[in-house]
């Protein structure tokens, strides 16, 4: 049993020094050598753990803002106790977990956020002046915009006028004038066929005759 509670601890040790590891190499982006603990106290090995949590903590602002956020919101480090219920699927309701693994995947971009979050109050506020005479063109600028939608009116019932207009030309002077040329021509038709009856006529008495 004694030798089962060893194992246990060694392999609790071993986890702790790789999760520590990736979490150096997540922040700095390189991790220091790693050297042979197995033989080496356990005392020692929690000692050196700390002490390198401590220096990770002390040189990492995202450490830090975590600590923070750990010491305002513990419950979701330290989840209360709950019974046993089917995990949420949908991502409006993540687990703690899910959380944690939130937070320490973005941690790296903590320091560039808050660097450019700083620079913007170096940026100069544009002058006043340029503003000012905006807001004195206002009522300007809104009776332009009265006089441009009354032309666009005018111009709307001038377009349906010349419609109109173009329409009565069409059915005056092109469909007028072909009907008259039309019946014109059924009239010029209808004399000469006369005057051919009357030719013949003519052509028969004096033949006759």
């Amino acid at each position: 049993m004694a030798d089962d509670l060893d194992e246990v601890l060694l392999q609790t040790l071993d986890m702790l020094e790789w999760r520590l590891r990736r979490l150096e190499f997540v922040l700095s982006g390189h991790v220091p050598p790693e050297h042979q603990q197995a033989d080496a106290p356990v005392v020692s090995r929690l000692q050196k753990l700390e002490s390198r949590l401590s220096n990770l903590a002390s040189n990492s602002r995202a450490i830090n803002d975590i600590l923070q956020l750990q010491s305002k919101h513990a419950d979701i480090f330290a989840p209360t106790e709950q019974p046993a219920r089917p995990q949420p699927s949908s991502i409006d309701d993540p687990t703690p977990e899910i959380k944690l693994g939130t937070i320490l995947t973005e941690a790296p971009a903590f320091p560039a956020t808050a660097s450019q979050l700083t620079s913007l109050h170096d940026l100069p506020l544009p002058p006043t002046e340029s503003f000012t005479s905006l807001v004195a063109l206002s009522p300007r600028i809104a009776q332009l915009e009265q006089n441009q939608l009354a032309q666009a009116q005018e111009i709307s019932d001038l377009r349906k006028k010349s419609g109109k207009a173009v329409l009565r030309w069409h059915e005056v002077m092109v469909l007028g004038q072909g009907r008259c040329w039309a019946e014109w021509d059924s009239r010029v038709r209808q004399a000469e066929r006369d005057v051919r009856r009357e030719e013949i006529k003519i052509e028969r008495e004096a033949g006759g005759a």
